[in-house]
């Protein structure tokens, strides 16, 4: 069974992230998740480390705009 994507939701499936405060993680939200003590998280893969997953509840990331690759 999935679940569908919570209602109330700051982020969205695909949207960039990154961890606030001094940890450094960065990437794309691939999932979510809620626990009796976390109203809602999510599973980040990492930008710069693909296939790395952390979670983090809601209240700890912000929104993130990934580098522009540059092109030769």
């Amino acid at each position: 069974m999935v679940d569908q994507w919570p209602p109330d939701a700051k982020f969205q499936m695909g949207d960039y992230a990154a961890k606030k405060g001094r940890a450094s993680w960065r990437g794309r939200i691939v999932g979510w998740y809620r626990t009796d003590l976390t109203k809602l998280g999510y599973a980040i893969e990492s930008y710069f480390e693909p296939g790395s997953v952390q979670i983090y509840p809601e209240t700890a990331i912000d929104a993130w705009k990934p580098p522009v690759l540059e092109r030769e």
